[in-house]
């Protein structure tokens, strides 16, 4: 999606008219951070709900993590050509992380599943990774024109079977859509300049 976004400003810059752009429950390439006082928040609504459970859990998962970061890279040696989806992840997010996004004016099609909160503090929703869910995966700052469907399934399944087609179908008609305004804007252009 961010890839698309790029793509679309550098036509543009070109001179090429963008009558499109759709991306796929694409989030900001930085997310705003969760605060302070929400972690707080959630961690206590996780004691409440969890008991001493949950700081026994805590405990076991904060130990297993030191241990995993102890051991660094000595796991990957043992895996040999496996496909690493965490360290392709990683290196993502740190190429993404230097991407300055700048405004777009044109039109924008979001397409993403529906939002499941983990926690729900005041009006924020809050997800299982602890970052704030937004309608418009927070786009509109930067987006004014963003147009957000809601597909079925989750960010994983919404382009899987069965969900993929009515993902598909809702594409499809963006498209359509925009290319009957781009050929009516085409055909009008010249009569416009014309007058001039």
């Amino acid at each position: 999606g961010i890839t698309a976004y790029e793509i679309a400003h550098q036509l543009t810059a070109a001179g090429e008219i963008v009558s499109a752009v759709v991306m796929l429950d694409t989030p900001l390439p930085i997310r705003p951070s969760i605060s302070r006082a929400d972690k707080m928040r959630i961690k206590w609504m996780d004691l409440r709900k969890g008991g001493v459970s949950y700081i026994v859990n805590w405990a076991k998962d904060r130990i297993a993590w030191e241990i995993q970061k102890r051991r660094g890279n000595d796991d990957a040696a043992e895996e040999g050509q496996q496909f690493h989806n965490v360290a392709i992840q990683d290196a993502f997010l740190e190429s993404v992380g230097s991407y300055e996004i700048a405004p777009w004016s044109g039109p924008l099609t979001l397409f993403r599943p529906p939002l499941v909160p983990t926690w729900i503090i005041g009006d924020k929703l809050v997800s299982e990774y602890r970052t704030y869910l937004y309608s418009d995966n927070d786009w509109t700052k930067f987006a004014p024109k963003v147009e957000v469907f809601e597909v079925p399934g989750d960010h994983d399944s919404m382009v899987l079977e069965p969900n993929v087609r009515v993902l598909a179908a809702r594409i499809k008609q963006v498209l359509e859509d925009a290319s009957r305004a781009s050929h009516t804007s085409t055909k009008a252009a010249p009569t416009k300049q014309a007058a001039e």
